[in-house]
Parts: C-alpha cells; structure tokens; sequence
C-alpha cells in the first residue's frame, strides 16, 4: 500500500501542531528534571566554565553553544555545570518537535513519525548528551531544522528564494556549533539548488545565501572578542583567537589536524568503528532501524506519489541524497576515528552518533509507514507510548550512572588533600577540565595550579601555564616534550607538587614519589619519604575527609571509572610495601583497595 502522503507535506493541521508543542513541553520537564548537577565528561567541566566566565573553547571553538550558554547564565541552578546542563537541556528539548517535523516533511505519518521521535529522544546516549553540557544535541537541533527545509521546493519564487537562503544561514549557523553538520552537504547542497533555480532569479540566490552563510558564521566573532578583551588567568583562553590567522588555525582545527579525528597518528580500527556504531544504533534505538529496513527498500523501489515520471525521478533523487548524507555522517565518517573503539576513547567517539541517528530516523519513519500501515493505523498512539515508555525505563539507570558526582567529588577531594600553593601535574580532559572549572567558575582553591603535559605541546599553552606558575618552563621541540625536565622545573619551584597520573612510564624509577589519597606526591631530592606505616596514618586521616560514594562506577573504563580507581592506588602500594612483614595490615589494605577496584 502507497500512503498518500507525499514527501515535503506541510505540517497545518491542529493535531500536528498540538503534538509540537506537547513534544516541547514533555521533553523540556523530563531533561529539565533529569539534567545533571555535577560534571559528567570530558568536555563538561571547560563548557561549564565557560558558561561562567565566557572565554574560548578546544578546536574549533563551538562559538554558537558557548553563546547561548552565556545567554541563558541567569538561569537558576544549584551551581555553574548544573545550569549548563539546564542550559543544553532547554536546546535539546526542541529536537523532539524538530525530529517529529522533520519526519513528517518527508512522508511520514503523525504515528510512525511519533514513534522514532520518542525512540531518539529518550535513547540513553541522547538523554546523556542533551542533559548535560555538550555541543551535540544543538548540532541535531540545526540538522533537522536544515532536513525539514530539504524536503520540498517551494513552488513561489519570492518563497524558493528565501528558502535558498535559510538553508545558508542554518549552513553556516551549523559551523558554528560543530562541523560534523557539513556532512549534510549532499542533500543541504541539492536543496539549495533546486531552491536557488525555483526562485527564478539564481545569482540573487548565490548573492543571498552567502550573505546568509556570513550571517550563520557571525559567532566566530566572538572568539576575536573574548580573546582580545580577557585575562587569560581569569578567563579560559584556549589557542590565541586574536588574529586572523589564529582563528582560521582555531577554526580548521589545526592542533589535532584539520582531517584527523583525534591527535593521535594511530591507524582507525575500521572493523570495530563500523561495529560499535550498528550495535548502538540498533540497541539504543530499540531496534527500530532493524524493522525499518523492510520498509526502506520497499519505499525506494515504490513511487510516493502517483505522479510524473519527472517528479517521480525528482522525488528518488532527494531521497538519494538524503541516505547518502547518512553514509557519510554515519559509516564513512567513523571509519575516520583513529581512537579506539573502546574505554574512555570509545565514549568519546559515541557522542558523533547522534548526528546519522537524527538523519537515519527521518528516513526510518517513513520507511515505518511502507512495512507497517495496517498495525500503526490499528494500533495508532498505543505504539509510540509503549515505546517511550519501554525506551526511557531502560534506559534511565544508564542516564542516573553517567551523572554520578564521581568527577566533581575527585576533584574536590584533591583540592581538600593538597597543601597551599600546589602544583598539579597530569592528564585527561576530564582532569583539565574539572580542575579548570573549580578554580574559574567556582572559585576554589585558585592557588592550586594544574598543568597538562600534552598541552605543552601547543605554542600558545606553555605561556598559560607560564603565567600560573610565575616562572618559565621547558618547551616541546619537534612535536617532543621532555616530561622529566618539566617536572624537574617544577620542583624547582619548591611548591608542593603532585601526579594526578603517570605522564611517563619511567617517573617511578626517576623521580620517587609515594601515594596519598587519588594522587602521587613528588619527592624533591632530599625530601621526606614516609615509611609504610607513617604513610597508612597519612592515607586513613585524608580519606576521613573525602566525600565518597557508597558505591563503585559501574563502568571502570568510564571517565568515573577512571578517577575512582585512583582511590585504590595507596592502599594497594601499601598493601605490597607490608608484604609478609606484616600480613595482617597487608590484607586489611587489601581490602580497602577493593573498595575502589577489583583486584
């Protein structure tokens, strides 16, 4: 059966408009009340600070979403990161009405449109991204308003024409939030063709649509501005924006390398990316695109409307570069991560599958409609509720574990720990990131400086951390950082100084160093090392003074997982240091280290 809809249908009747703004509503109260308080991952802690302070973000500097979070900084909230989660939340919440659109404009019914709305909106990778501080949910925000435009031509020319330069402005509004939305260019680029020549006036087309694109990139402006008229000890300043060429540096991501994915010159795991991304896509989408599939074939090989073989060729070709845009946002573009699909790396690369998933869904619902009409036109609302319900029940647990206050709890506990004035040496963006957010956005402890390694190996870097330390440091030549003559310089500050974590393999056989809670203290020469048993009083008193959780990560290869298993990192030096001198007080640091790891 071929459903009369036809692609582009314009959404007017009353019930579309009132399943909007019901989507809206809903979405907005259950992201709103789900939305973190505590930082989350990797990138939460630099957005929340930013959110505070204003200042520039890592390549390419996602002007547009650290615009609107300072925008929206008069929010209520408990503290900075839970308002830029509030903040993301708000965004967020319109993709329930912008997917359901979206959906419709391409042919699908209310039903079949309704159920992957609440499939995507309540997947827990979505629930995690749009209720906590990230860039994603805005970026499928601006990619099914451009999707819902792409679906038909405008018949008026005054209308093709603004059209044509609405798809600019949302172009380059995309830029300005995050580049992956540049892999809706085949079905981006074949409505704005088919708009510019429907306007009947093609170089007043081109002539707009730039005007418009310069529009969209209007935010990266801002970048010039916080960087000219901010202190950098103040402010976060990432990279120097001040000059033209800094901000095209900034802007093509040149640090990491403008086509690579991650700095790393590792090889992408081809195999694995291709298989992470179909086992979430169908596990996260309740299997939805799985029955879809069904109906895709059927919708392609069919006709959507019994009419010209012209429009019928003109139709096919839309839908072409519509699932075109999905192989490249969605398989080609993985089989670019040169991280592995796996660990903390592997979570970084899921945050890019919500983009093919915006897109995959548009299609999968009209595809719904092809395999499925006699049950959706029986079944009618009864589907889309059992699957919100059915998707949002499995998925909360994993939404409540990934804003645990694991990170947030760290970090405040090293700075409880640490001594005035010390030096914090380590890596992790999440480390960065949350130390950067209590001494910027919170205030705490703005004596205590930390500093990344890997950093230092950006020019602009070494002179931010020059200027927290007071003195000059050593720099990286030919892409190389001598890590033991920094810390050497370091010490030389007679400040005292920590390992968050092991910058290099050999430190332990260098430099000595002993464990105290999370960190590793670096001895200067001739300091003072304790013995097993001063060094168990010392571990027991600042343990009292944690704030822990009752229970472990459920995911030790997660950003929490990570820092909660350097709790256990004294007790089992100390519970090797005791050995068969002292089994019983060996076995009982044991079984403190198991509290935090399995051994």
């Amino acid at each position: 059966m071929i459903l009369p809809m036809s692609v582009g249908t314009p959404l007017t009747s009353p019930s579309d408009r009132q399943l909007v703004v019901g989507a809206f509503i809903l979405m907005l109260v259950i992201y709103g009340s789900t939305s973190a308080q505590y930082l989350c991952d990797p990138d939460s802690g630099e957005f929340a600070t930013l959110a505070a302070t204003g200042g520039v973000a890592h390549p390419p500097g996602y002007p547009l979403y650290v615009l609107a979070l300072r925008a929206l900084r008069w929010l209520p909230a408990i503290e900075p990161a839970h308002r830029a989660s509030l903040i993301t939340a708000l965004m967020a919440a319109a993709n329930g009405p912008l997917l359901y659109r979206a959906a419709r404009a391409w042919g699908a019914s209310q039903v079949a449109s309704a159920i992957v709305t609440v499939a995507f909106l309540f997947a827990p990778l979505t629930w995690q991204l749009s209720t906590s501080p990230e860039v994603f949910a805005l970026n499928v925000s601006i990619a099914l308003a451009l999707l819902t435009l792409a679906a038909k031509t405008p018949d008026d020319p005054r209308v093709a024409l603004r059209h044509a330069a609405l798809l600019a402005l949302l172009a380059g509004l995309g830029l300005s939030n995050h580049h992956t939305i540049v892999f809706l260019a085949p079905i981006g680029l074949f409505a704005w063709f088919t708009a510019a020549r429907a306007s009947k006036r093609p170089f007043a087309a081109l002539a707009i649509s730039i005007a418009a694109l310069c529009v969209g990139l209007l935010p990266y402006a801002y970048l010039v501005y916080a960087a000219r008229t901010s202190d950098s000890t103040t402010t976060w300043l990432w990279g120097d924006t001040r000059t033209f060429d800094g901000l095209l540096t900034h802007f093509l991501r040149r640090e990491y390398g403008t086509l690579r994915f991650g700095a790393t010159d590792a090889k992408p795991e081809i195999g694995a990316h291709l298989v992470m991304l179909l086992k979430m896509t169908v596990l996260d989408l309740r299997g939805i695109p799985l029955l879809a599939l069904v109906g895709l074939a059927i919708a392609i090989r069919r006709s959507f409307t019994p009419a010209t073989r012209a429009v019928r060729l003109a139709v096919r070709f839309r839908w072409f570069m519509l699932l075109t845009s999905l192989v490249v946002c969605g398989p080609l573009f993985v089989t670019r991560f040169n991280l592995a699909p796996r660990g903390l790396t592997g979570i970084v690369c899921e945050r890019f599958y919500l983009l093919p998933w915006a897109v995959l869904l548009v299609a999968c619902a009209r595809a719904l409609d092809e395999c499925a009409v006699p049950t959706l036109r029986r079944m009618k609302w009864l589907l889309p509720a059992a699957v919100a319900t059915t998707s949002a029940f499995l998925s909360f647990d994993t939404v409540r574990e990934y804003h645990r206050p694991t990170v947030s709890h760290y970090i405040h506990n090293v700075l409880t720990l640490v001594e005035p004035n010390a030096i914090l040496l380590g890596g992790g963006d999440h480390r960065y990131g949350g130390f950067l957010y209590a001494r910027l956005a919170l205030g705490e402890r703005r004596d205590v400086a930390f500093v990344h390694p890997r950093l230092m190996l950006n020019s602009w870097y070494p002179g931010h951390a020059e200027a927290l330390l007071g003195r000059s440091l050593t720099r990286a030549h030919n892409q190389s950082l001598n890590a033991a003559q920094l810390l050497r310089e370091l010490l030389a500050t007679h400040r005292p100084t920590y390992l968050t974590d092991w910058v290099i393999d050999d430190f332990r056989k260098t430099i000595p160093t002993y464990p105290i809670g999370p960190l590793m203290r670096v001895v200067e020469p001739g300091g003072f090392m304790p013995l097993p048993e001063q060094l168990y009083a010392m571990n027991d008193k600042a343990f009292a003074r944690f704030t822990l959780e009752p229970t472990r990560p459920q995911n030790l290869d997660s950003w929490k997982g990570d820092v909660f298993y350097t709790y256990a990192r004294p007790w089992q030096s100390l519970a090797e240091a005791f050995g068969v001198q002292n089994p019983d007080r060996a076995e009982t640091c044991r079984q403190r280290a198991e509290r935090f790891a399995s051994e």
